[in-house]
């Protein structure tokens, strides 16, 4: 098993394949699907208007990948194959809310307990929701609260 971070780094890398685009990809989510767990991601795209009045669109792109790995199995266009129920006809306030902590430490410790996490899923197919619910508590304490709902709705 790779660390969540590399597997991370890996989607970013490989989600666009090389286009540059304005987006933002989430943070790595376990995701379920027909029994199985994955690593998921869903990516925003962005103009520069949209960042100065503080305002996006809601994701329309996610991909899942393998769990051990973080390669990309599938990128799915939400049009095609939704993750959440929000609205398409507005915009998200994603201003800062709050101080975050955005520190080398504190992503290590997130992606931490996310890897402890894949980690018992990988070796006794076993789900821990408390386990993750700290990871996920962590990762959403510094995102702006109307964007958070994403990542629960992706979420197993």
């Amino acid at each position: 098993m790779i660390s969540g971070i590399l597997a991370y780094r890996n989607i970013q890398n490989s989600i666009l394949n090389g286009v540059k685009i304005p987006h933002s990809t989430s943070q790595p989510l376990i995701f379920g699907e027909n029994g199985k767990y994955y690593l998921a991601v869903f990516v925003f795209f962005f103009s520069r208007e949209d960042i100065e009045k503080g305002l996006v669109e809601r994701p329309t792109m996610w991909a899942v990948a393998d769990i051990e790995t973080g390669k990309i199995i599938e990128i799915r266009q939400t049009k095609n194959k939704e993750f959440s129920d929000a609205s398409y006809k507005i915009k998200y306030n994603v201003r800062a809310d709050a101080q975050y902590d955005t520190s080398k430490k504190y992503y290590e410790k997130a992606f931490a307990i996310l890897d402890s996490c894949r980690n018992e899923i990988i070796n006794t197919d076993r789900f821990n929701p408390e386990e993750y619910k700290h990871y996920l508590d962590m990762i959403v304490a510094n995102i702006p609260k109307e964007y958070q709902r994403f990542y629960f709705d992706l979420s197993v």
